[in-house]
């Protein structure tokens, strides 16, 4: 009677510590990112931004641009921390019809990603214009 009863508790305890495992593996890892991109004075929205995600510039990055919304959104595999850099845009100035400067605005963040959740982070764009020489 005794082995009956440790057979039937060892079995049930197999069969829970079976379904457990299952169970814990389905778990969701992916991290979802939500960036919405607005106007540094407005907090408007903006259209058409790039938006870099990256761990100080490795290969382990996502990018895109932001939606009529002013939202990009992307999913990572793993928890991290990662840079947010956005990048506007405004067209080029130019001397005697040459173009010469690269003319943007920018914004930055940084975003702690965890597994299953979905993170929302808010970059804002300065004002100021950016100009890079162009040869």
């Amino acid at each position: 009677m005794k082995k009956k009863i440790l057979a039937i508790v060892c079995l049930a305890l197999i069969g829970g510590f079976s379904i457990f495992s299952i169970v814990a593996c389905d778990k969701d890892t992916d991290c979802y990112v939500k960036i919405n991109v607005v106007d540094e004075v407005t907090h408007a929205p903006i259209q058409d931004v790039f938006v870099k995600i990256d761990i100080n510039g490795s290969y382990v990055n996502s990018e895109g641009y932001t939606d009529a919304m002013g939202v990009f959104e992307t999913v990572f595999p793993a928890e991290a921390i990662f840079n947010v850099y956005a990048e506007y845009e405004t067209g080029y100035d130019s001397v005697y019809t040459r173009e010469l400067f690269h003319c943007y605005r920018k914004g930055t963040n940084t975003i702690r990603l965890k597994a299953g959740d979905t993170v929302y982070s808010t970059v804002n764009l300065e004002t100021d214009i950016i100009r890079d020489y162009r040869n």
